[in-house]
């Protein structure tokens, strides 16, 4: 016969039923009758061993076969079998109040006689059941029946504070304060000194480091990486790239960059993608894009290393964002070029889609959509989105619609920017009983419609003449809670001028005032312009000088149309000295003067316009070549080429005549003797 092989009393006592414990002779003893049940029939076998003394506790190692003393130590062997305990004191951690969690300890193990060595308690700690629960863990530490005994293991110790640590980080967006209750944990492990630290090994450092890492705590971060050198522990690639990402996440790139430098200087811990990524991921945050795309530079000709996805986009989407599209669709195309097609990622087809569209090349969008859908990867709302705008913003009703309907068909949940951009291409098409039926439609399903919705009704109605239903719309709109912002009551007060309603414009003006709407340029320049066509002049100059006064910096625009107005009223010089006023407020229309010839020209005021252009040849506004250049395509424009061939058959402009001993310039207005 072998011989048995002896199991631990832990496991004899978990095994049989606890009727032999003294304690289950107290009928009222709740932690007892909590953990284990005793039928009534045997708590009477139970008394008779009443005087029979208790055995002292047993100490419960997490994993109970000791026969191997390094079960990792061969990569092929198996992983320890755990102690059947441990899943127990995990559960009662998990469904236990925090403010009974310590009386519950103190019971489960007096029931059992069980103390919960330090190993014990830091594998329940990094376990992954209890890892994705960092209160209940962080209760279970601070609740323990016989925690000083951890003091006398400063490496199990050390083990629950990088499992918290690491628990915390895991779920940092879970838990309120996350970062908060980290520092606390740092602070702790900081007083404990090298006793602790000096057990920091090359696994323990990596993990204490990115938790603080992703946690954002950058002065713990730094004291994590003193306390790793000091411990003689050397820092891997992993360890100085989760440095790397703490200093960037932190903003304190100065930092990273050093650090970086000093990993370009070691050959074993040489930068990789991983850290390129990182560093040129900082320099988007910080705004330096052309100091990204120098790393990216330097990664392919200095370090010989291949950008991969993740560099693609992290410096498409910086591009993206400043608007800069052109280099967006390069660095696409470069991925493409690089055989990568499959490994692209959705969002990097969102940023080129997007890009393409709004760089004016809705049809080349078009075709990178349709080379996604081949390669297996699926669309969603925003490329559908930017594609319908952009068709219906170059006024391809038909393409746009298709989309929309192509849309429906796959199943992509329609959203409240969909349906909107929706209702603004059939605005943009005229087509206002289908957009108001679709407005209506979104209603009737649930979509939560806003003021854009209604500002697109607003200024479709208003461009088709309907301004009746416009207003209604506009009043429908205040009514339902919506508050119309300045580009609203621009499109309304836009289309009451078109209208001819210059009065209900300027009332709605007022009204804007009235309401704490900020007026914008755009409204002054409506005003003006419409305050001009009904032939208020002095209102419109009056308007002008408000803006100024309110420090609205005016538009080339906004000069065009008062200097248009001016000028057809015959108030040349009122035009130019207002254009001569705005030059130290840094706006200077290069085509001003052109402007005024251009319109008066078209007018029909040919001599006007001459006179004009002798005022500025002989205040030195212009050269005189390019004036009467201004003048010649002004006259052509107008329709009037007798007169614009003869400009340039003369010596108008640009030659003098004398008079005795007087050269004077041959006038404009000779144009006509």
């Amino acid at each position: 016969m072998g011989r048995h092989r002896r199991l631990p009393r832990s496991t004899l006592i978990l095994s049989i039923t606890c009727r032999a414990s003294p304690l289950c002779r107290r009928r009222r003893t709740p932690p007892m009758r909590r953990f284990c049940h005793i039928p009534r029939g045997r708590q009477a076998a139970a008394a008779s061993h009443y005087h029979q003394p208790l055995p002292p506790p047993e100490w419960i190692e997490p994993y109970p076969d000791l026969a191997d003393p390094s079960p990792y130590a061969a990569a092929a062997s198996a992983p320890p079998t755990p102690s059947p305990w441990l899943p127990r004191v995990i559960s009662l951690v998990l469904r236990s109040p925090p403010a009974t969690l310590a009386a519950d300890l103190r019971a489960f193990c007096k029931t059992f006689l069980l103390r919960l060595s330090p190993a014990f308690v830091a594998a329940a700690l990094r376990s992954p059941q209890l890892a994705p629960h960092p209160l209940p863990s962080l209760h279970f530490f601070r609740s323990l029946p016989n925690g000083a005994d951890l003091l006398a293991h400063p490496q199990s110790l050390l083990s629950c504070y990088v499992s918290l640590l690491h628990s915390f980080a895991r779920s940092r967006d879970a838990v309120p304060d996350a970062a908060g209750q980290a520092r606390m944990l740092v602070a702790e492990l900081r007083e404990h000194g090298d006793t602790v630290l000096q057990h920091l090994t090359p696994a323990s450092s990596a993990s204490l480091i990115r938790s603080l890492a992703a946690l954002g705590l950058s002065e713990e971060l730094l004291w994590a990486w003193q306390a790793m050198r000091l411990a003689g522990v050397e820092p891997s690639r992993l360890t100085y790239n989760c440095l790397l990402d703490g200093l960037v996440n932190a903003g304190l790139l100065d930092t990273a960059i050093i650090v970086f430098d000093a990993m370009s200087t070691e050959d074993r811990v040489r930068p990789d993608v991983v850290s390129y990524n990182i560093l040129i991921k900082g320099y988007c945050r910080a705004g330096s894009t052309q100091d990204a795309m120098s790393r990216l530079a330097d990664m392919r000709e200095q370090a010989e290393l291949a950008p991969d996805k993740v560099t693609y986009l992290t410096l498409m989407q910086r591009h993206y964002s400043e608007g800069t599209f052109p280099q967006c669709i390069a660095l696409f195309q470069e991925m493409e070029e690089k055989g990568m097609g499959k490994e692209i990622p959705q969002h990097a087809y969102v940023l080129v889609i997007g890009a393409l569209c709004k760089d004016g090349k809705p049809f080349e969008g078009m075709a990178v959509f349709e080379r996604m859908l081949k390669r297996g990867c699926p669309a969603n709302a925003a490329m559908y989105t930017a594609l319908i705008d952009s068709m219906g913003k170059f006024g391809r009703e038909k393409e746009a619609m298709a989309l929309f309907e192509r849309m429906k068909a796959s199943g992509i949940e329609l959203d409240a920017v969909t349906y909107s951009v929706v209702v603004n291409c059939l605005c943009r098409f005229g087509n206002m009983d289908e957009a108001l039926a679709c407005f209506r439609n979104c209603s009737e399903k649930g979509v939560a419609v806003n003021a854009i919705f209604y500002t697109s009704l607003i200024d479709g109605f208003g461009k088709a003449g309907m301004v009746d239903r416009a207003q209604e719309l506009f009043e429908e709109m205040i009514a339902k809670g919506f508050v119309p912002d300045s580009y609203c009551y621009n499109v309304m007060i836009d289309a009451l001028v078109k209208a001819g309603r210059i009065d209900d414009a300027c009332a709605l003006y007022k009204r804007m005032e009235d309401d704490g709407c900020d007026q914008t340029v755009y409204t002054y320049t409506i005003l003006i312009d419409g305050l001009f066509k009904e032939h208020k002049d002095e209102e419109a100059l009056k308007l002008w000088d408000s803006m100024i006064d309110k420090g609205i910096t005016p538009t080339a625009a906004a000069f065009r149309v008062l200097a248009s107005g001016l000028c057809l009223s015959g108030k040349f010089s009122r035009a130019c000295r207002i254009l001569d006023e705005l030059a130290p407020m840094g706006v200077i229309p290069e085509t001003a003067h052109e402007d005024m010839i251009n319109v008066l020209c078209k007018a029909g005021r040919f001599k006007q316009a001459c006179k004009l252009a002798d005022g500025i040849v002989k205040k030195g506004r212009e050269i005189p070549g390019r004036v009467r250049t201004m003048m010649i395509n002004a006259l052509r424009k107008a329709g009037n080429t007798d007169l614009a061939v003869k400009l340039v058959h003369s010596k108008i402009g640009i030659g003098y005549e004398r008079s005795g001993s007087i050269k004077r310039r041959v006038k404009f207005q000779t144009l006509f003797e």
